[in-house]
């Protein structure tokens, strides 16, 4: 068997059976407790978010912070908020007028008066510039920040190769932008499962590297007898809960920028004894056709006779 990799980062000694390390998202299995939450943290904690979390979370905030307001200009005196509109309650014509000022747009129909009511007035229009500013960076960096999005085949297979036997998996682009200078690098996991221990290999590949990325590529480990994976049965990969880590980077040519994706292949999402159908073909015009939903598709190895 192959020599034993150092830990990644992922931790070997354990006090239980766990989950699997990375997450179909990319996101590593790991959740962290009695840490100190800093204001500072705030832009990294929202950027973070997942797009809808925090456009809900964004509309929350507006709301409430204008829910708010409008309450401090009621407790100064809605007579105070001049030529309010008589068809609202009190408190809607407190809320428009914090909404009014708070993205500083000023119909020119309601208007403070009064001291308390325009220093409410003031320090509210500064907390929506300072804001909005807020907003615009995160709703920018989301939207600017390079992110790949590389599609992994629903399974890796297990399947003949040249003489022997290889492990594979197929990646390709999703959109239509250029990546080149891809690299790849793999590792099994093995669990041990009576002392929970855990332990690394590093995957030698046949390709590690592309330098154009337009098409689908598959990913082969050929299990020679240096690998950790030969004359693994799928039983005992099964009892060891093996998992493939992969982590994929490359050159954003849009963007100017590396990218990273990563991902991982539980024990039970590695099929055996299938290979990969053809994910491309030529129409009639001599265009190479890549159907990403034929990525995913197998077909049963035919023993020769």
């Amino acid at each position: 068997m192959r020599e034993q990799t150092v830990d990644p980062g992922l931790g070997e000694k354990y006090t239980g059976r766990t989950k699997r390390l990375i997450n179909k998202d990319g996101t590593f299995n790991i959740t962290k407790r009695g840490g100190h939450f800093s204001i500072h943290d705030t832009f990294q904690f929202l950027a973070g978010m997942k797009t809808w979390k925090l456009m809900l979370t964004l509309i929350v905030l507006y709301l409430l912070l204008n829910v708010v307001f409008a309450l401090l200009y009621l407790w100064s005196g809605i007579e105070n908020l001049h030529r309010t509109d008589p068809e609202l309650s009190p408190f809607l014509n407190a809320f428009f007028f914090s909404v009014q000022t708070f993205t500083t747009v000023g119909y020119g129909v309601l208007a403070p008066q009064g001291h308390v009511t325009n220093l409410l007035a003031t320090l509210e229009s500064m907390l929506g510039w300072i804001g909005f500013a807020i907003m615009t960076g995160l709703i920018y960096r989301r939207f600017s920040q390079p992110r790949a999005r590389i599609l992994y085949s629903n399974t890796a297979i297990i399947t003949p190769y040249g003489e022997g036997m290889s492990l594979q998996f197929r990646v390709a682009n999703m959109r239509s932008n250029v990546l080149m200078e891809m690299k790849a690098k793999v590792l099994l996991m093995l669990h041990e499962p009576e002392t929970f221990n855990r332990r690394y290999f590093e995957l030698k590949l046949e390709r590690s590297s592309v330098q154009f990325f337009p098409l689908n590529w598959t990913i082969v480990h050929p299990i020679e007898e240096s690998s950790p994976l030969h004359q693994v049965t799928q039983e005992e990969f099964v009892q060891k809960e093996g998992e493939i880590l992969i982590l994929i980077s490359g050159y954003d040519d849009t963007f100017g920028q590396q990218i990273h994706s990563r991902f991982s292949y539980r024990f039970h999402e590695i099929e055996w004894g299938v290979r990969f159908q053809m994910a491309y073909e030529v129409n009639e015009q001599g265009e190479t056709i890549l159907n990403l939903h034929r990525l995913h598709s197998t077909e049963p190895v035919i023993p020769a006779t």
